[in-house]
């Protein structure tokens, strides 16, 4: 890889850029962002080589094209920058979502370009705006999902990418992807937003948001991220959101019923949730 053009300059792609650039022999990284601000404050952080303002510049002699925008805008970057492509260059995406990102591809890219979307399992429980950082994917699990048609040297080429940043390749399904991270992420993120909404149009709010420590802070930080991108995912995974909704809802009402006919033993349930929990940190910690 001679040269990487990175389209989107937030959080995801300045970190790309960011790890990309401290490779022991880094490519040449053009970036690119509607919000030219962002692609120069790329530029002053050394994501990148040369911010570009038109996309067309921007992909112009990259053999590896990353969009890294949010999953409402991939279908237009694709459009905008397929007749423009240098011929063999492969593409890849940071979405979210992928079902809607692969077909698109197949549709809008010519037989020259080969794609391989991409969705790097990276998020932080921040809130607010994170800070860009070349560390973000060491560590990380970073799923690649190409089509059945997709060359096995695009693959191999977007596969020795991610283990170069310090993350791990986990090949999927366009389709079971979108469902497995309808449960994992796209859910918590609902759930956390919804009960903040809830919590906070009571009566009781004032008094509840001056008693909110630890716990409350746990579940509804994630309402505290960009509700534009999510918008964004949850309309393009709506099918499996709303699978995962209905099963939180069915074992939400079990709870409400049992609690409303006097049943308030809970000790079972809270100790299995507890156990499985702990088994799942203790499977993450072993997989580093």
């Amino acid at each position: 890889m001679k040269q990487a053009t990175i389209i989107g300059l937030g959080m995801i792609g300045t970190s790309l850029g960011l790890a990309l650039r401290r490779l022991p022999s880094p490519p040449r990284v053009i970036g690119t962002d509607s919000q030219f601000d962002a692609a120069q404050r790329a530029g002053r952080l050394k994501a990148v080589d040369r911010a570009e303002r038109r996309l067309e510049d921007a992909v112009s002699g990259s053999d590896l094209v990353i969009i890294a925008t949010p999953v409402g805008a991939v279908r237009e970057v694709l459009q905008t920058i397929a007749p423009v492509l240098t011929q063999g260059s492969v593409v890849t995406d940071t979405g979210s979502t992928k079902r809607h990102v692969v077909y698109s591809a197949g549709e809008l890219l010519p037989s020259t370009i080969a794609f391989v979307g991409g969705h790097p399992m990276a998020g932080r429980l921040t809130s607010g705006v994170a800070e860009p950082d070349a560390t973000l994917f060491a560590g990380t699990v970073y799923c690649l999902t190409p089509s059945s048609s997709t060359p096995p040297d695009a693959v191999s080429a977007v596969a020795n990418m991610v283990q170069q940043i310090g993350a791990q390749p986990y090949f999927l399904d366009p389709e079971e992807h979108d469902g497995l991270v309808a449960g994992i992420s796209h859910l918590p993120y609902v759930v956390s937003a919804t009960l903040m909404r809830v919590l906070a149009s009571q009566q009781g709010w004032r008094e509840m948001s001056v008693l909110a420590a630890g716990g409350f802070d746990s579940v509804t930080r994630l309402a505290a991220h960009d509700p534009d991108m999510f918008a964004d995912i949850v309309k393009s995974n709506s099918d499996n959101v709303s699978r995962q909704l209905s099963l939180l809802i069915d074992a939400l009402t079990s709870t409400r019923d049992r609690l409303a006919a006097g049943e308030t033993d809970l000790l079972g349930e809270l100790r299995a949730a507890n156990s499985l929990r702990v088994e799942w940190e203790r499977q993450r910690e072993k997989s580093k």
